[in-house]
């Protein structure tokens, strides 16, 4: 369901956009949002939507709607004062590496328009966890706020130094007043790929654990393409670990069901997948860790949600909350408002709640 102000960015901002490349898409509108601040109070109406029906909890804050900003759209921290004005209910910072880096050479973003999806291989440029903690301190924001910490994407980087400069990080920001800090298990732009080593997953989160003297909650984000087998050995691993939830998902590296023209979809190379396409594996993903997850920990669904219909549907997956990016691209900074106002809708009909949602998958877990 989209408003009138969304058919518009359709129809005259969105085609005036795509005519830059992805990458200077993106640095065009981040510039342009500090502009946007001194507005707030006339564009609430249209980027906000309340009603007593989209509250719920999430790492233990109240948010007033379930729709989070997702990592990848402000990863240097300067926009946090900026995210509660686009009608978020909460945001992920990041990904955050302890090293500074410049990431993969461009070009390195590109659109699947035909399939509302995008393809990247930043690999984890941003100014260093030291810069973005800095920014943090300052930052005025409405909304909760997390940050989600990746290893620095350099080779030599790996098993004990990779610990410890994921660790490193966390030391940045452990006592940042924030929602809760995210591991990121699962990032295709880096040299290693997707998957860590389980046991080096203990070791990370054992580490945080004695740093973690405020216990801020602690998530870990899990790949789409994740297997069952993956999957449980990382949940027999965390098991007698502080581990507080999950983002299901993030990019995925297949290229399956695409409507792209094959041409198209070599041209872009290597990268992660995001946008509608993603849908189906990261609420496959979410059914799979609600099963496995312990009572309290809970899930923020992450992939091709693009409506409240997809809202709801991550919700009675198992999720929490959901989180957007690529539909920003496409549907545009209306986007939010669309997706609760839909969703709201959706749960009058059927006489509930988000949190009622959420608290049916508690007591079934019980």
């Amino acid at each position: 369901m989209n408003t009138g102000l969304t058919a518009i960015y359709q129809k005259y901002m969105r085609p005036w956009l795509f005519r830059f490349d992805p990458e200077t898409a993106h640095n065009c509108v981040y510039q342009m949002l500090p502009c946007v601040r001194p507005f707030a109070s006339f564009l609430e109406p249209f980027c906000s939507y309340q009603s007593p029906r989209l509250k719920t909890v999430l790492a233990g804050r109240t948010i007033v709607n379930p729709v989070g900003l997702a990592a990848g759209f402000d990863k240097n921290a300067r926009l946090g004062h900026l995210l509660d004005v686009l009608g978020f209910g909460f945001a992920e910072i990041g990904s955050v590496t302890h090293m500074p880096g410049e990431g993969n050479p461009q070009p390195r973003l590109f659109r699947l328009v035909e399939d509302e999806a995008v393809i990247n291989r930043m690999g984890l440029n941003g100014d260093g966890a030291s810069a973005v903690a800095w920014r943090l301190r300052s930052s005025v924001t409405e909304i909760p706020l997390g940050v989600n910490i990746a290893k620095s994407n350099r080779v030599e980087i790996v098993g004990e130094r990779g610990v410890a400069d994921v660790v490193a990080s966390f030391r940045e920001i452990r006592d940042l007043p924030l929602a809760y800090a995210v591991l990121n298990v699962s990032c295709p732009n880096t040299h290693e790929g997707c998957e860590k080593e389980a046991a080096e997953l203990v070791v990370m989160l054992q580490e945080i654990y004695r740093l973690n003297s405020h216990n801020l909650p602690l998530f870990l984000k899990l790949s789409p393409d994740s297997s069952d087998e993956l999957l449980d050995s990382i949940f027999s691993s965390v098991s007698s670990t502080q581990v507080d939830g999950f983002i299901c998902g993030n990019t995925s590296t297949a290229r399956d069901s695409l409507k792209s023209a094959e041409k198209t979809i070599e041209d872009c190379g290597k990268g992660g997948l995001s946008g509608k396409p993603l849908k189906s594996k990261a609420l496959a993903l979410c059914a799979k860790v609600s099963k496995r997850k312990q009572t309290h920990q809970q899930i923020i669904g992450c992939g091709g949600v693009f409506s409240g219909d997809d809202a709801l549907e991550f919700l009675k997956a198992g999720a929490s909350a959901v989180e957007i990016y690529t539909a920003l691209v496409y549907l545009g900074p209306f986007a939010v408002h669309d997706i609760n106002q839909r969703l709201d809708q959706l749960l009058q009909i059927e006489g509930t709640s988000v949190e009622e949602i959420v608290s049916r998958h508690t007591r079934k877990k019980k």
